[in-house]
């Protein structure tokens, strides 16, 4: 796509997938370019302009990843010793992932540690007391043997730059990460003027919800930015402006274990998606009513970073990024040669307090729940693999893992692994 065509098939696309307001910047062959539409809230006369900041969502782990890094830099902290070195409570955890769990693992997601733990309060969390109400809940899997999406992994990783600091997490981010780059980067619990609006459908269309984090995860979800931050950010860290470049390169390199489901690799803090054209790196975020979505190729210094205030931003999201031709990861296909009768995959999976359960519908066929109101037919096809029907946003591909004895353990669906039968 031609700069000049930019501005058009970008509004046309956002104007088609019904976001309120989005913010889209492109940097190629050394040249830069951002483009705005629409409203930062529905109800206001105000346009989203270059300066409109986004919340990130887990696009925040990128930075979080950057200056623990940086703490590795210095030789402060080592990125294959235990976090327990640094954190001592970690020393005394009922879970052995918190118990040995890496910085390493922490930031690719193969720790083994739970997904989502949210504490059960309304009041603001530091990531030192989050740390501490972890200390008894269980593992999902051995650490460093398999990858499973862990926000929980990213908050351990913010109380370690704090605790090697003595600056809080956000201190350090702005100190270490923005200051010397100058960048529009704030942070969700403290709005600067004009932050876009989320906004979720509704009956009749779309309402206005507030930037929504659980407690405790600002290092896993906490920041807002605008893209030409976010596409400066990334551009950095191909310049050594942030971490040295040996270093820099090392977050870019896939560790062993597979992110079935959402990349095709998974680095320091970074995704890893294929092209024709060599691997892709970023991250894709969302909350409640935004999204937000990175993508760096480093062989030609292709940025590109697109915000949206709508639940429909990432459909927005594929469709630029087919437009400019960016890497985008695209599950195995399903094969249903020889499908086995579904018996032995029937239970409850959990990953802490969330619970897949599986279990026979009529017809023979399975069903997937969660209590929450997921409630889709499952498909077992060649190899465990799993085609998931029947949720709002189309077909979704997952596996079953199974022990080195052969029988299934555990279901790995949308990034997370959850563990048969195994209560919290």
């Amino acid at each position: 796509m031609r700069f000049a065509d930019l501005p058009e098939t970008f509004r046309s696309l956002a104007e088609r997938t019904g976001v309120p307001g989005a913010q889209l910047t492109l940097h190629r062959a050394g040249e830069t370019v951002t483009v705005t539409c629409g409203r930062p809230a529905l109800t206001g006369a105000a346009t989203v302009g270059p300066r409109t900041m986004f919340p990130l969502g887990s696009v925040t782990k990128t930075f979080t990843a950057t200056v623990a890094v940086q703490l590795v830099a210095d030789g402060d902290a080592e990125f294959d010793a235990p976090l327990s070195e640094y954190l001592g409570e970690l020393a005394g955890a009922r879970s052995r992932a918190l118990r040995e769990v890496t910085l390493r693992q922490a930031l690719s997601h193969t720790g083994g540690v739970i997904s989502d733990f949210e504490l059960d309060t309304d009041g603001p969390v530091s990531p030192r007391r989050y740390v501490q109400a972890l200390l008894d809940r269980p593992d999902v899997w051995r650490p460093g043997t398999a990858f499973s999406y862990s926000n929980t992994g990213y908050v351990l990783a913010g109380h370690l730059v704090e605790r090697l600091t003595g600056m809080d997490w956000w201190e350090t981010v702005d100190s270490f990460v923005n200051a010397p780059l100058g960048l529009d980067v704030g942070r969700i619990g403290d709005p600067a003027p004009g932050l876009a609006v989320p906004h979720v459908p509704a009956a009749g269309g779309l309402t206005a919800v507030e930037p929504a984090l659980p407690a405790g995860w600002e290092p896993a979800g906490g920041l807002a930015a605008t893209s030409e931050a976010l596409v400066r950010f990334a551009l950095a860290h191909l310049d050594g402006k942030l971490v040295p470049a040996e270093l820099a390169a090392a977050m870019r390199e896939p560790v062993a274990a597979e992110p079935f489901g959402v990349a095709d690799g998974w680095g320091l803090g970074w995704a890893l998606y294929d092209s024709p054209d060599g691997p892709w790196y970023g991250h894709d975020g969302t909350l409640a009513g935004s999204s937000c979505s990175v993508r760096v190729h480093a062989p030609t210094r292709t940025a590109v970073a697109l915000l949206a205030n709508g639940s429909a931003g990432l459909d927005l999201w594929t469709r630029v990024a087919g437009e400019i031709g960016v890497g985008a990861y695209r599950p195995p296909r399903v094969e249903f040669t020889n499908p086995p009768d579904g018996r032995e995959f029937l239970g409850d999976y959990y990953n802490d307090t969330t619970c897949f359960t599986v279990s026979r519908r009529g017809h023979g066929e399975l069903g997937l729940s969660d209590g929450t109101g997921l409630d889709a037919v499952l498909r077992v096809g060649d190899c465990d693999l799993v085609q998931v029907l029947g949720m709002d946003e189309g077909t979704h591909v997952g596996r079953f893992l199974r022990a080195p004895g052969g029988e299934v353990a555990a279901l790995q669906f949308s990034g997370r692994i959850a563990r048969l039968r195994v209560a919290p």
